[in-house]
């Protein structure tokens, strides 16, 4: 059922088409930068026009391994040297994808009536590009990776018939 609120256990992401494991949550959050305008006479505002979009992505994971955990290709660190670091973050204009699926009931096999899900897209996030990566190790927790990202174009829905 489509209709069914929507869970983690329910939730797949795949960045750039691969699936990615151990992710513990995915936020998006889009923001709106709205000016007031008045005009000459008054100090009132008229209309409050909009003048700036931003898109933001965090996500968190249970750490396994320093090199492997987080979203695949957000922060370039295979690289032979500091310089070839650098140049990855100031030459990567395109980011990466970030697709959320959710599962749905295909069909129920009329034999063994076991469920067979299918997935279908929730919000497709492009052009992603790495703000901020960390770390948390602390006694008598699991460890964790926080990954932060802004993106350039907003969400939408797909309006075809």
């Amino acid at each position: 059922m489509a209709t069914k609120i929507l869970t983690g256990a329910m939730a797949i992401v795949r960045v750039n088409g691969v699936p990615v494991g151990k992710m513990k949550n995915v936020r998006l959050q889009e923001s709106i930068r709205r000016t007031r305008i008045g005009g000459l006479g008054t100090i009132l505002p008229v209309e409050q026009a909009a003048t700036e979009w931003s898109g933001s992505l965090s996500c968190s994971f249970y750490e396994i391994d320093f090199t492997k955990t987080g979203i695949p290709g957000g922060l370039r660190r295979d690289v032979e040297n500091k310089q070839a670091f650098e140049d990855q973050l100031i030459l990567d204009s395109d980011g990466v994808q970030v697709d959320v699926f959710r599962k749905i009931t295909d069909a129920i096999d009329p034999v063994t009536k076991l469920i067979k899900p299918k997935t279908v897209p929730y919000a497709s996030v492009t052009r992603c590009l790495i703000e901020g990566d960390g770390v948390s190790i602390n006694e008598g927790q699991v460890s964790g990776r926080d990954q932060s990202f802004s993106y350039l174009d907003p969400i939408l829905t797909d309006v075809s018939p």
